[in-house]
């Protein structure tokens, strides 16, 4: 008779090719398994469409700019500390040299009586037409009121003097105000008034666009802009500028009466500036999709790499 195969021997034998089997398995799932990754990250690697920049700070580098140009900061004097912050946290140095200074007008001191009427919104389109509208609102004995400021920094003026209903538009200028502010309503009968407390040398876009709209806008020039006295150590500071800041036209404007517009690069806050560079004459004009402080101290940041790159030769 046939001796029936041990037991023992055909399970181990059985053991033995299974294990085989997985080692197999194993080995082209781990080979398959690096591949990917690998592959991911080459693909990583590469610039990625849609994005105009990825900021130094949201990408996490700390890269330190001491050694490279100072960057000038021009808004008026007391008003440059925001962004001098954002920069000097980075090493970066700030040279201060004001462009422009601010002076009320009697226009502004009309603002108590006509507060106590009756406004569907108070518009204020910058941080010293903010700053202006909070003084004299207060004095007014603070009446109920609906404020539209263009862009953060000015609402932040208003919010912080207890004006708490307030609304801002997504981008810090006068065509996202008339796109997004609400039309007039049906609310009161002067619903559809608006009180703009504006500096003299504005131009009429934000009348224009919420004139469309249906709403009748009430211009008062609450104050002006006029140009900064500069001193002979600012004077050659000025001079040597290779990286210069811009928050305002006037800014600007100034600036290119007194100084070159070839060789220095201009960053602006936003669009409205950067249009101003371009009537002026500069050659070298920078500026973010949204404007505000931050996204203005990542395009500083942006030119300064730019500039590194370009002195180690790797362009």
């Amino acid at each position: 008779p046939t001796t029936p195969p041990c037991p023992t021997r055909a399970m181990f034998l059985l053991a033995a090719a299974s294990l085989t089997a997985l080692l197999a398995l194993s080995r082209t799932w781990t080979s398959s398994f690096s591949s990917r990754r690998i592959g991911r990250g080459a693909r990583l690697a590469r610039p990625l469409r849609g994005l105009k920049r990825v900021s130094a700070l949201r990408a996490g580098v700390t890269t330190d700019f001491r050694s490279k140009p100072p960057v000038l900061v021009t808004r008026e004097k007391g008003k440059n500390d925001k962004l001098r912050r954002r920069l000097e946290d980075r090493g970066v140095e700030v040279l201060e040299v004001p462009c422009i200074q601010a002076k009320e007008l009697d226009g502004a001191k009309q603002l108590p009586e006509l507060l106590k009427g009756e406004w569907g919104w108070i518009v204020v389109t910058s941080p010293e037409g903010a700053k202006i509208l909070s003084q004299y609102w207060d004095e007014s004995g603070r009446p109920d009121v609906r404020v539209a400021a263009v862009g953060a920094a000015t609402a932040k003026i208003v919010e912080n003097a207890g004006i708490s209903n307030v609304f801002i538009p997504s981008k810090a200028h006068a065509k996202a105000l008339g796109d997004e502010l609400p039309p007039p309503s049906n609310e009161g009968k002067n619903s559809n008034k608006i009180l703009y407390p504006v500096s003299q040398l504005a131009k009429d876009e934000v009348e224009v666009l919420l004139g469309k709209k249906g709403y009748n806008v009430h211009r008062l020039d609450s104050y002006t802009t006029l140009p900064a006295d500069w001193s002979d150590d600012d004077a050659k500071i000025v001079a040597s500028a290779r990286i210069v800041t811009f928050g305002s036209p006037s800014a600007v404007r100034v600036w290119a009466k007194r100084a070159s517009v070839d060789s220095p690069i201009a960053v602006c806050i936003g669009g409205t500036s950067a249009r101003a560079c371009k009537e002026a004459g500069f050659a070298h004009i920078v500026y973010p999709e949204k404007p505000g402080v931050d996204t203005w101290a990542e395009e500083v940041f942006g030119v300064l790499e730019k500039i590194k790159t370009t002195t180690t030769g790797a362009e």
